[in-house]
């Protein structure tokens, strides 16, 4: 009882304070927690937005289990997420060791390589889609360009240059989701960079140091203490780069609208609340994809988690 005196009589001596601080906390309430309560109703019910809703207990989530569209925009949102994380990983990782070691240009090649990260997705998406374009893209016109060139320079020009290479409007389903992959990769590679460069210039120097008195070889400080390290920086840069994966909707909308071959699991949710009007079933695809994104998470915890730290001689 004490303390619930306490606690009133500390906000009104700071009522001002807390009153100042209060929008903050009603738009929290009204866009963030009551949004996610009120979708957890619904994932229980058939609604169509507009007619009373009806309790459906756990017909939406038996509902998921079979169908077709939802494990497919599963599966290929698992393949993206998958190719992301691992081409991100090596290649943001192999782009930090270059800008550690690098001494000249630094600040121009970090500028390079983090550009993409502060783009809108949106107009990325826009901007490959128009280069991608399989008939009148930048790289179909450097293809014919340089076909015309040879062709007026040798008189001879290969078959390749002339062939239409058809990247988001493939047959082959596996393509376009590999393209789109592609993209978000090149989209998000400089912020993990950063992550990465963080975490190295973290690490001691006097490892280095003591590693190259013994003898040690690039592959070997790379091995034994570089990696090591960074096992809190992986499981950072795995762990977001997972989460945004899964969460992936603006490349597929833009790039390759209302296509099987690149549908993913926000895409979908999307086109069964705002297209269909189902929203109960469009909101127990959230919740499903929501708990896909904790199990994850607790796995990548339990797996890549566990710090390695150094304990310092000086």
């Amino acid at each position: 009882m004490a303390d619930g005196k306490g606690l009133i009589r500390e906000i009104r001596r700071n009522r001002n304070a807390y009153l100042f601080i209060s929008p903050f906390y009603l738009m929290f309430l009204a866009f963030m927690l009551f949004p996610i309560g009120f979708s957890f109703l619904l994932s229980f019910q058939h609604w169509n937005g507009i007619t009373a809703a009806h309790f459906a207990g756990l017909s939406n989530y038996r509902e998921i289990l079979s169908d077709s569209g939802f494990l497919n925009a599963l599966g290929n949102t698992t393949i993206f997420a998958v190719l992301t994380v691992l081409i991100s990983l090596f290649v943001s990782l192999a782009l930090a060791l270059f800008l550690n070691t690098v001494r000249v240009f630094k600040r121009f090649y970090r500028a390079v390589f983090f550009i993409p990260a502060i783009v809108s997705l949106v107009v990325v998406s826009l901007v490959w889609k128009l280069i991608l374009n399989s008939d009148v893209g930048l790289i179909r016109e450097m293809l014919d360009g340089s076909a015309r060139l040879m062709d007026q320079w040798v008189g001879y020009s290969p078959d390749w240059l002339t062939y239409r290479f058809r990247l988001l409007d493939n047959p082959n389903p596996f393509i376009p989701l590999l393209t789109i992959t592609l993209v978000n990769v090149w989209a998000v590679v400089g912020f993990n960079t950063v992550i990465y460069l963080a975490g190295l210039q973290g690490i001691p120097a006097y490892m280095y140091e003591a590693s190259h008195i013994d003898g040690a070889t690039a592959f070997q400080n790379f091995r034994y203490i570089t990696w090591p390290l960074l096992r809190p920086t992986t499981f950072f840069v795995v762990l977001m780069s997972t989460i945004d994966a899964l969460q992936v909707f603006v490349l597929p909308n833009v790039m390759k609208r209302d296509s099987e071959a690149t549908m993913t699991v926000v895409y979908y949710l999307y086109r069964n609340a705002f297209q269909f009007y189902n929203m109960g079933y469009a909101s127990a695809i959230a919740y499903v994809l929501f708990a896909i994104t904790i199990a994850l998470g607790v796995g990548l915890r339990l797996t890549l988690g566990r710090r390695t730290t150094w304990v310092p001689t000086e």
